[in-house]
């Protein structure tokens, strides 16, 4: 899957992310609650966006550098996060080498990948031997309402997430990891499905293989559809499933010391 039409839609995001990101500001907000209270040495965080996670866990950094990754330039130009070294690659082919960082983080980032269970052991593999890390992606179940309303009237399509089920049995293959997952169930509640699509739209959350069919009396359908089942007290709902995955840092050695005064993260 090329990574083009996914960076071009958080390009034209930029701008309208941190007013439309309202789960995602929640889930950084949660995966912050579970990274330890000070973070020391190299940081690497994936799919930094506009610095929701970043602004979290900065105040806590010290010594060492932070790197803030991101597939889009357009977010990470706007984002504010002062401190943090930031630079545009995929997280799928980060420039960095093995052993580089202390601690890896990533907020509403990984599900987007191509290859999640070559790439997700290749970003573990930049941490030191016992290096931590805190993930949250979602998962199977996450906007169900809106996968079935396309379904059932042809409008639109949801981006296929795959089962908790998948990240539970990579984290257990993975050599010398010992990684907590637990699931979150979030309902976002909008004033319309208007302004529930502008939401997403905003948010970036638009991109789908394939071509998505759309037309103004299929969106008439498919809001009528969406408004008859999913709204409960004048708001339509939507669902998000997290799948949060963290492992703690054990004892640092003194080669890692080394790298977290900025030595050695490029290859």
């Amino acid at each position: 899957m090329s990574t083009t039409p996914i960076r071009r839609r958080f390009d034209r995001a930029g701008a309208t992310y941190e007013a439309a990101a309202r789960v995602q500001r929640l889930v950084a907000a949660r995966l912050a609650a579970l990274c330890p209270p000070a973070l020391a040495g190299n940081v690497l965080e994936i799919g930094a966006g506009s610095g929701l996670l970043t602004r979290e866990l900065l105040p806590r950094h010290d010594g060492g550098t932070y790197v803030a990754l991101d597939l889009s330039a357009g977010m990470l130009t706007r984002a504010a996060m002062p401190g943090a070294v930031k630079v545009v690659a995929d997280g799928e082919r980060p420039p960095f080498g093995p052993g580089s960082f202390d601690f890896l983080c990533s907020a509403s980032a990984m599900h987007w990948y191509a290859d999640p269970a070559a790439s997700i052991a290749a970003d573990l593999r930049l941490l030191r031997p016992g290096g931590g890390f805190a993930i949250a992606l979602y998962v199977a179940g996450t906007l169900w309402e809106l996968a079935e309303a396309s379904r059932a009237t042809g409008f639109g399509a949801v981006f296929p997430m795959r089962p908790a089920a998948f990240y539970k049995e990579l984290f257990a293959s993975l050599p010398h990891v010992t990684a907590t997952i637990t699931e979150e169930r979030h309902v976002v509640r909008h004033d319309s499905v208007r302004a529930m699509l502008g939401s997403l739209k905003g948010a970036g959350v638009t991109h789908t293989p394939g071509v998505k069919a759309g037309s103004p009396r299929r969106y008439r359908e498919f809001a009528r559809h969406y408004e008859a089942r999913y709204a409960t007290g004048g708001a339509v709902e939507t669902t998000y499933v997290v799948a949060m995955i963290r492992a703690p840092a054990t004892e640092r050695t003194d080669q890692s010391s080394a790298r977290s005064n900025g030595m050695g993260l490029y290859r």
